[in-house]
């Protein structure tokens, strides 16, 4: 064999090798973006800066305490590069709270400062800046799904590499118990206050939120916040985040207040962040626009879809969110 056919087969060779490589890469884009994402979005984890606080005090330099009401509290997180939001609900015989915070600063001393009573943590879903913060609480409910329970070894839970996503940030994942496993549906009662847990899929498999009916209150967690919704790590998928959304708008309320998990709102100074039911029905108008064509992105991974003022959509190729 002449040389020029040698270094022309061994060209072919290498432009298969190339289009394999990109084709996997396109194929697993989530856990890759994922795995590099530490490289491709370097980043501070704490702001030096002082917050810019509109509704709110802040605590020990660090935390954003918010009262909603007399019995329900916002603990935000503002120096925190994802300005993450937590929310101690209180009733009359124990309080809950939905979202361990990040972990970046102990959050039990300011949850003990709002209330005297036994707290039960429960995250909305594994990602890190969600369940960072939860090895101090001996009580934590989680979501009963084949998924949540897939994660437990030896009475432990100790969330899935791709549940938990610390390599973002060179995170562990935390092992703990848990002890109270509630199914969709059903009720927490803290005494004088119920809340009904519901099954949210869309930004990951296994989200949880709260519902109060007494208060026509949502606690959504990473299921939809403003700024930009993330749909194109692992687990997402835009079918369940349509479906979700539908069954959102076909079973609450009107004027349901929707508090969210991460900061801020459009124009506003940071404080806890909430959203409408108008919101939600934008969403659902976004995402029936971009499952049929309509809606048109920006950026190759992920792609940017606009929703309304508030927010964005990012997903990943139809094959990686489906």
């Amino acid at each position: 064999m002449s040389i020029a056919r040698r270094l022309a087969k061994s060209a072919v060779w290498a432009a298969a090798f190339v289009v394999v490589l990109v084709g996997l890469a396109l194929l697993f884009a989530p856990y890759l973006f994922a795995e590099l994402s530490a490289s491709l979005e370097p980043h501070a984890i704490i702001d030096p800066a002082k917050p810019d606080l509109g509704e709110g005090h802040m605590v020990d330099d660090y935390w954003a305490v918010q009262d909603i009401d007399a019995n329900t509290h916002a603990l935000g997180e503002p120096r925190y590069y994802q300005v993450n939001y937590a929310y101690l609900i209180v009733g009359e015989g124990r309080a809950l709270l939905f979202d361990a915070g990040s972990g970046t600063r102990d959050i039990t001393g300011v949850v003990t400062s709002l209330t005297h009573l036994p707290v039960t943590v429960m995250p909305s879903h594994l990602h890190f800046d969600h369940t960072g913060g939860i090895a101090p609480f001996k009580s934590v409910a989680m979501i009963d799904l084949s998924d949540t329970r897939a994660d437990v070894t030896n009475g432990k839970l100790t969330p899935s590499r791709y549940d938990y996503l610390g390599m973002v940030d060179g995170l562990m994942p935390p092992t703990f118990s848990v002890t109270e496993w509630v199914k969709p549906g059903t009720t927490i009662d803290l005494g004088g206050r119920v809340l009904q847990i519901l099954h949210v899929p869309g930004h990951t498999h296994s989200s949880a939120a709260l519902y109060d009916a007494a208060t026509h209150q949502l606690f959504a967690g990473d299921f939809i916040y403003p700024t930009t919704l993330y749909a194109f790590l692992p687990g997402a998928s835009l079918a369940e985040y349509r479906a979700t959304t539908r069954k959102l708008l076909a079973t609450l309320p009107a004027d349901t207040k929707i508090w969210t998990a991460h900061c801020c709102r459009v124009g506003e100074r940071t404080s806890a962040p909430w959203l409408t039911m108008a919101d939600l029905r934008d969403l659902d108008t976004a995402l029936t626009a971009i499952q049929s064509g309509e809606s048109h992105s920006t950026g190759f991974f992920p792609r940017r879809f606009p929703i309304n003022q508030q927010m964005t959509l990012a997903t990943g190729f139809p094959w990686n969110n489906r």
